[in-house]
Formats: C-alpha cells, structure tokens, sequence
C-alpha cells in the first residue's frame, strides 16, 4: 500500500489551530457572562481537537480493505440508533437548547449523532450506490431501483427536521445524496424528478412549522432590505438580528482585520460568534485576507480529497470520498452565505473551525477514513 496524503494531515492540522486560535479570542463575552475560566473554550476545543486528530491519525494506518466496510457500518448502525431515540429520550439526558432537542447529554460533552449520522449515511450510500445503482431506460425502473434510498431519506429526514429541528443537516444529507447519485451513474432526468419530490417535502416541512415560515419571511425582508432599494416582503429582523451584526462585524474587519482578539462584534453582538458566526468573527479580526487564507486552505483540501476520489481503483471508495468532500464543501459554503444573509441561515458548524466537540470528532473522523482509503488510491 501507498503511503497517506500528507497534505491533508497538514491542512487539516492548520484549521485546528485556527480554530483553537479563535475558541480563544472569539467567546470572551460569553465566558465573563458565564463566569468562566478565559480558557475555557480553548481547552475544550484542544482536547476534542487533540482526540480528533489521534483518531484521524489511528484510522489513517487501518487497510482499508479490512477496516473500511466494518467502521463504516458501525458509525451508520450506532447513529442511526441515536438519532431514531434522541427525540424520546427524557430531558434529563437530551435537553432542549434554544427549542432543539439535538445532543445527548454525557456531562463532559453533549454529544450530536446527527454529525455521525452524516458519515454513516455516506458510507451507506457509497456501498449500496456502487452495488446496485445500474443504467436502465425508464424513469420507473429507476425509481424502483431507488425507492428504499429515498424511503429512508425521508423517515430520517424527518426525524431530523421535525423532532430534533435541524433542517439544516437534512439539506446537507439532501444535497450529498444528489452528488453521490449522479456520481454512481444515476439519470439527470430522475435526479430532477427527485428533488421536485424533496422541494416539496420540504415546503410541507417549512408549512408546519410557524416559527420556520416567519423564519423565511424575515429571511426575505432582512436579505432584500441588504441587497435592494425596498424589501421584497413585509417582515422585520428577529431571528435575523445577529445575520445583521454579523455582515456589520464582516464590514468592520474590513481588509486588514482589526487584528486578533481586538474584534468588537464578539462583545454581545454576536452571541455565537465561535460556532455558527465564526466565519463573521474571523473576518471582523482577520480581514479579508485572513478569510482568502481559510478558503484557499479549505479549496487545498478539497482538492486534494476529490483527488483521492478520483484515483481510487474501488467505486464505493470512490464515491464516499466524493460525499466526505461534499459535505464539507457543503458546510463551508452554507454557513458562508447564510451569515451573509444570501440564504435563510442553517446553523450548520464551519468544519474544524467552529466550536463544537461531536463536530470536531466527525469530521476528524471523515478524513481519517477518507486518509485510509488513500492508501489504495493511485496518488
């Protein structure tokens, strides 16, 4: 076997520092709010990140020919389970933070099944697409071939849309499932009949729920009244208060930044400014050079993932790097535009550079696959 892609290990250990960096600078307010040590992020990040990156690490060095398939099914099995009992579990050990019922309580750490979750449906998809999806003539034999798919995308997208309310991490499962479909040799013409299907799902989903609806509205208002003379609806910014401070913080950083740990935007303004707003605070300290810098890293990085995409021998290797550097891709560009108000914002991490233990640990756990299957690929 080859040896690993060392690019990655780099790139990958580049954003963790970054994003230990800004653990640090960015939630002051909140921690002298809390009365926390000024510390606290920072170890939390580091230890995650340090676990990450040994699990990153110990997966790498796995053949993948033996421990792919097994860890695989295992990450898909476990989550699934965790994410079908999260909604039902007492609040004691699931609590409802800010109306969303999506971490498991351990004490140390709450943890998201839903980041596994993402993985291990990928995982899945990559296995079964690369058995069983196969050219045929007729939009009927297509949707029969792929009616399991799309069944347990929707029990599971609503499970996670509707009883843990995290909409957001089903348009990325959503979106992953496309890529990965057209990928494995799946007709445009059924891909556009599935997503007429999805879009409206997904209207049904919005329409249930108020708060979303008002949520879509107050998108439009925000997002016209930035980008046009008038608002195209009638609305107000609740809910999209802080997407205001966050383009204000973007506009302040200007070029240059105001350096690291001068922002001003973190002091209130922006109350997840180290999780879903990181981006904003990064841009407010760093400027827009330390942002190119980010994106650059991140298109170094994916580049290097859809390569081992690309030059694996295996098809489901193939399209689970594809879908891991989907989801990245996915998340990164999300966030960006939702903090920027260009779309309704998702709440969905910044890989390896928003605050978050399960987000850390899945992502570290992504790459350390994808890294595993390198070894196989002709790099």
């Amino acid at each position: 076997m080859q040896k690993v892609d060392s690019l990655i290990f780099i790139i990958v250990a580049i954003l963790m520092l970054i994003g230990a960096i800004f653990s640090y600078s960015l939630p002051i307010f909140l921690e002298y709010k809390k009365h926390l040590s000024e510390y606290h992020f920072l170890i939390r990040y580091l230890i995650f990140g340090s676990v990450g990156f040994i699990i990153m690490i110990s997966l790498s060095k796995l053949d993948p020919d033996k421990w792919f398939n097994k860890i695989g099914f295992l990450i898909f099995i476990v989550s699934s389970i965790l994410v079908i009992i999260l909604p039902f579990l007492p609040e004691n050990i699931a609590p409802i933070i800010n109306g969303a019922k999506r971490w498991i309580d351990f004490k140390i750490f709450k943890f998201s099944p839903v980041e596994f979750f993402k993985i291990g449906v990928i995982f899945f998809l990559s296995w079964s697409f690369s058995r069983k999806i196969k050219k045929t003539d007729t939009l009927k034999e297509d949707i029969k071939i792929l009616y399991p798919y799309l069944l347990i995308l929707v029990i599971f997208g609503g499970i996670i849309s509707l009883l843990i309310s995290d909409l957001g991490q089903v348009i990325v499962i959503l979106l992953t499932f496309a890529i990965l479909l057209l990928a494995a040799g799946g007709r445009i013409k059924t891909l556009f009949f599935i997503i007429m299907i999805i879009t409206i799902l997904a209207l049904i989903s919005v329409i249930s729920k108020k708060y979303r609806l008002q949520r879509i509205e107050n998108w439009l208002y925000t997002m016209s009244s930035n980008f046009f003379s008038q608002p195209l609806v009638k609305g107000s910014i609740t809910n999209y208060g802080q997407v205001i401070e966050s383009l204000n913080a973007i506009h302040h950083g200007g070029i240059f930044g105001v350096g690291i740990g001068n922002g001003i935007f973190k002091l209130g303004f922006l109350s997840d400014v180290h999780t879903d707003f990181v981006l904003a605070g990064i841009a407010e300290e760093s400027g827009l050079i330390g942002i190119t810098i980010i994106f650059f890293l991140f298109a170094i990085l994916l580049y290097r993932i859809f390569r081992i995409s690309n030059r694996s021998e295996k098809k489901e290797y193939q399209l689970f790097a594809l879908g891991i550097g989907s989801m990245i891709g996915i998340q990164l560009i999300v966030n960006g535009l939702g903090i920027t108000s260009i779309i309704p914002l998702k709440g969905l991490p910044v890989p390896f550079l928003s605050y978050g233990g399960s987000s850390l640990l899945a992502f570290s756990t992504a790459i350390g696959m994808v890294l595993m299957i390198s070894k196989k690929a002709k790099i």
